[in-house]
């Protein structure tokens, strides 16, 4: 899948389940972030750095999604399968007994 319609189809995603998904300058002064999700009054946000590559800003915005819970929402299966691998990097391994 082409970059720029993986970014498409992440943002579409974003937008089902009603995230604010804005593309800013994130490397001004103090700030120096590639972007990241927060939770602002009760509203989720994703702010991405408007400079990254596509590439870039598609890992960027796949990273915040994959925090999310998207089990309501219809998202095509090659994107699903994306977001869950990137779930399951993040849980932390499970204590053995």
């Amino acid at each position: 899948m082409k970059s720029e319609h993986l970014l498409s189809i992440l943002e579409e995603t974003a937008e089902k389940l009603g995230v604010k998904l804005r593309y800013e300058d994130l490397k001004k002064g103090e700030v120096d972030t590639q972007g990241g999700s927060f939770v602002l009054k009760g509203e989720r946000h994703i702010f991405i750095h408007k400079n990254l590559s596509v590439v870039e800003k598609a890992r960027v915005l796949e990273e915040a999604l994959a925090e999310m819970d998207d089990s309501n929402i219809y998202i095509a299966p090659e994107i699903r399968e994306r977001l869950e691998k990137i779930k399951n990097k993040q849980k932390p391994a499970e204590a053995l007994s």
